[in-house]
């Protein structure tokens, strides 16, 4: 059970990251720095879901 939370709760934090990111983007662009950081903070988030999703198909 401790794992579906866990899950829950990066998917929570993937779709806020995306909304700030996307909100950031769209006013100063695509290229900005904190763009790209924000961007990669979301890849991380998304990383730690994969792994997690098939940590818990084992």
């Amino acid at each position: 059970m401790q794992s579906s939370n866990q899950l829950q709760n990066l998917l929570y934090e993937m779709e806020k990251k995306r909304s700030e990111l996307q909100s950031f983007a769209l006013v100063n662009g695509f290229t900005h720095p904190v763009t790209l950081r924000l961007s990669e903070e979301l890849d991380e988030l998304f990383n730690l879901y994969t792994a997690q999703a098939h940590k818990n198909d084992e």
